[in-house]
């Protein structure tokens, strides 16, 4: 009987244990603040690229290149805690050298809860930016699919709100690319289930999927051969891939085109100087460095208990109506009612 109710306490003890494990908060990750940009260079169209330079950008994340009106621009989320928004540099002749510019105005506002930016240059010479609104600055409040924009600028820096382009449940990161026969691939990854999802648009505003693919945060472009490629980081490196169908199917170029790169690099955006030359940036965690749950809310007790009377209610912030709400990664806004570790 006496070993009849040891076994009983250990099997009890084994399972308060994991009910603690379970119900425990996980440890805080990295956030926008905690990472650094950096840029590879490649003179053989992109086939390959060396890394160059570490942190050109501190407390930034998710860049993209673009060159617009004869200037090479990032554009990129600024992970300081007060001036979290979509920021733009421009970029020196090296690639590196960033000047920045400023946080870019969306319908003359500064939006704290837009992020990972995406750029294409229209037909008629025009900047078209493509956009997801999460959750920085409030508590979340309940599931909603996720929403991505696009908005229209002449200058780089005041850009126009078109509205909403797609919507997908537990995604960020929007890529786009024109194609040879005029329309739109947009690539949004899911981070939850490790795949990416690929839309397709006659006119650029009206994406519906047509593919899937497994993998992280994508790049769109054009190859050599006018076909659409993407770009995306995998266990093994920085995955290239292509299609000739139109994004329906991808065929695996290159299992790594990245050499020499940071451990965990990742969300690669690719600048074309020339036929030949090309700088890729991307970005990588600072080691041993986390963010806190409510660095960037903007009232810090917003996750006070019983009610939570300070937490953020009504409209979305800044004039985004419909703006997506729910269980977004980190960053973008925290959860109002946290479990407690019992």
């Amino acid at each position: 009987m006496l070993n009849m109710r040891l076994i009983y306490l250990l099997l009890l003890c084994s399972f308060s244990n994991l009910l603690f494990a379970q119900e425990k908060q996980p440890s805080n990750a990295a956030g926008p603040n905690c990472h650094s940009l950096h840029v590879a260079y490649s003179e053989n169209s992109g086939d390959s690229y060396n890394h160059l330079a570490n942190g050109i950008i501190n407390s930034a994340s998710v860049p993209d290149a673009v060159k617009f009106k004869g200037k090479n621009l990032i554009y990129y989320v600024n992970g300081d805690f007060d001036k979290h928004s979509i920021y733009v540099s421009e970029l020196g002749n090296d690639g590196k050298s960033p000047r920045v510019l400023g946080p870019i105005k969306l319908d003359g506002k500064i939006i704290k809860d837009a992020v990972d930016p995406d750029l294409i240059v229209t037909s008629d010479g025009k900047l078209r930016l493509f956009y997801y609104v999460g959750l920085f600055t409030k508590p979340v409040v309940y599931p909603k699919p996720n929403k991505f924009y696009s908005a229209i600028s002449d200058d780089g820096i005041n850009f126009k709100v078109e509205g909403v382009v797609a919507q997908l449940d537990n995604s960020t990161d929007p890529t786009v690319a024109r194609l040879k026969d005029g329309s739109y691939l947009l690539a949004i990854p899911q981070g939850k289930e490790l795949k990416i999802t690929i839309m397709r648009s006659m006119d650029g505003y009206k994406f519906k999927k047509i593919a899937s693919i497994r993998g992280g945060i994508p790049e769109l472009g054009i190859n050599s051969d006018g076909n659409p490629e993407i770009l995306f980081q995998d266990q093994q490196g920085m995955v290239r891939q292509a299609s000739t169908d139109f994004g329906k199917s991808w065929n695996t170029v290159s299992k790594n085109v990245l050499n020499n790169a940071p451990v965990g690099a990742a969300s690669p955006s690719i600048l074309e100087v020339s036929d030949n030359k090309r700088f890729l940036y991307y970005f990588s965690a600072k080691k041993g460095c986390t963010t806190d749950p409510t660095a960037y809310l903007e009232d810090k007790n917003a996750l006070i208990p019983k009610g939570h009377k300070s937490q953020g209610k009504g409209e979305p912030p800044l004039g985004h109506k419909n703006q997506a709400k729910g269980e977004p990664p980190l960053g973008h806004g925290v959860d109002p009612k946290p479990k407690k570790a019992k």
